[in-house]
């Protein structure tokens, strides 16, 4: 998958996936904000995309992606606007996004 990102000075919400059964790439939904910068991640079948930058503003918000249905839609957010963070996935919080840093924690239930 390829998620938002920028073109130019303008950030895109255009969302990609790569059918290796076919070797082509396919648009899917679009993310519902455009973002650049973005972090992404996979949990429980769904895919994450947190934080990013508008354009304008660094976001902190956070929003998932169901293949099933092909849908976007905002879970949350995360203490810290930030983009170009990494984002990791630990077995051990199997249901929750964890935003930790600058002496901060914050939880975003992705249930």
């Amino acid at each position: 998958f390829f998620a938002g990102g920028f073109d130019d000075n303008s950030p895109l919400s255009s969302v990609e996936r790569f059918d290796p059964r076919s070797n082509k790439w396919e648009y899917v939904a679009e993310l519902t904000t455009p973002r650049g910068g973005v972090g992404i991640a996979t949990l429980m079948g769904k895919i994450f995309a947190v934080g990013g930058h508008n354009g304008n503003v660094y976001l902190n918000t956070v929003e998932a992606f169901d293949p099933i249905v092909n849908r976007w839609e905002l879970v949350g957010s995360v203490s810290h606007c930030r983009a170009g963070a990494g984002v990791a996935v630990c077995s051990c919080f199997c249901s929750q996004i964890r935003d930790v840093g600058q002496g901060s924690s914050h939880v975003v239930d992705c249930m």
